[in-house]
């Protein structure tokens, strides 16, 4: 490597050294090879994550495709779902109950630093992808298997989807208002936190393996990750003794924290979460008085009374519109923000500015737009540099690296 002392002050000779350091970082785990057998959300997230990061990603998908392809909506028989999780792979279709495809997948592994599954238990053993099998041929390999409750649990058997995860885990019982019945989060939560644990898990055995040479058997449970995930409410009922009850937009630690309807119809979302915010709201809502008054001089005194409290701050969000209240508040400090339709976040000038939304070409759908990789590495933000493939695109293309002829 370049020292900097070695560069010259010239423009044209730093440039290089520069360019290739962009390169570096963009692609991290470019020399990093990952089979992919799962399907639906947990896995292919894990892996898409990887993928974003620089890794080759191979996904191996049955005959008929990973089972999100028939899931709605389908734009010129490329299922919306499908296109969400799966870009920066190749797609490969194997039959694994044929021994001349699972001998294809055997000279994969050869090749490979991870293996990801979700089979249910017992599944990858009979495919004979299982790890006790692929460390045979792969020693070092990292192996990552998602399942809905672990090898070990009373549940090991049962078929499991995040809305199951999302019942067991009690969030359904603590979301949405008082008397509304169990609500499932809009989109598969669990799922997400599973794969992000799936896929920080991999990358610290990887960082374990420089040091041991060895390989590494994880297994993420799902209903442990959403267990996890529940954090402080869960904490509150282990350390209380108290069920948290259903409380809408609101917080059961701070007060005000939620959302109020203004004039116009529409909802702001109020973070009051120390004393010196509190004073602000008080000045910006133009009522002193609260400030003086003991039921809410604390935090704990405003969580005590809220029942008290939110009807005095709901009548006066409803005396103006939303987007007027949003410029006072943030005149005076105020933590807020609109609560946006879908169509008004694609509009928001974030969103419009930070990279997060990318347009690539597709095959069969010509230039779509995903959603990029959250987070960027020195101001540069990793490239989608493989759009979702269609089922199989890239069979004959992965078994010519593999060494077989075309008509074979």
């Amino acid at each position: 490597m370049l020292k900097f002392t070695e560069l010259s002050t010239n423009y044209q000779c730093i440039y290089v050294p520069i360019k290739l350091i962009y390169i570096k970082v963009t692609m991290l785990l470019e020399n990093l090879k990952v089979l992919d057998f799962s399907r639906a959300l947990a896995g292919p997230f894990a892996t898409m994550i990887l993928g974003d990061l620089g890794a080759e990603v191979i996904k191996i998908e049955p005959p008929n495709g990973d089972e999100t392809r028939s899931w709605a909506p389908i734009l010129n028989g490329e299922s919306v779902y499908y296109l969400s999780i799966n870009r920066n792979k190749r797609s490969i279709v194997l039959d694994l109950k044929k021994d001349e495809d699972k001998e294809i997948v055997y000279k994969l592994v050869k090749e490979s630093d991870v293996v990801v599954e979700n089979f249910r238990i017992g599944v990858s053993e009979k495919l004979g992808i299982d790890y006790n099998t692929l460390r045979k041929i792969k020693p070092d390999i990292i192996y990552c298997s998602i399942k809905g409750f672990g090898s070990k649990s009373p549940y090991e058997g049962k078929p499991t989807y995040d809305l199951l995860i999302q019942a067991m885990s009690g969030l359904m019982t603590v979301t949405g208002e008082e008397k509304s019945p169990p609500i499932r989060v809009a989109f598969a939560l669990f799922d997400i936190i599973a794969g992000l644990i799936a896929a920080n898990s991999i990358l610290a055995a990887i960082v374990e393996r420089t040091k041991t040479k060895q390989g590494k058997f994880i297994e993420v449970s799902l209903y442990d990750s959403a267990i996890f995930a529940m954090s402080y409410i869960a904490e509150i009922y282990l350390l209380t003794g108290k069920i948290p009850r259903k409380m809408g937009s609101a917080h059961p630690s701070i007060v005000p924290y939620q959302a109020f309807k203004c004039k116009d119809g529409k909802y702001i979302s109020i973070a009051v979460t120390n004393e010196k915010f509190w004073a602000n709201l008080c000045e910006a809502l133009d009522m002193r008085e609260l400030l003086n008054d003991p039921r809410f001089k604390s935090n704990i005194d405003r969580v005590t009374n809220r029942e008290i409290l939110i009807p005095i701050l709901e009548g006066k969000f409803s005396e103006r519109n939303r987007d007027d209240w949003l410029k006072i508040l943030e005149k005076w400090d105020v933590p807020c923000a609109p609560v946006y339709e879908l169509d008004e976040v694609f509009q928001d000038i974030h969103v419009l500015s930070s990279g997060i939304l990318t347009e690539i070409n597709h095959s069969i759908l010509g230039k779509i737009k995903l959603l990029s990789y959250p987070a960027t590495f020195d101001h540069e933000r990793p490239k989608i540099r493989i759009p979702p493939p269609t089922l199989g695109a890239d069979t004959l293309t992965i078994l010519k690296k593999l060494g077989y002829t075309k008509e074979k």
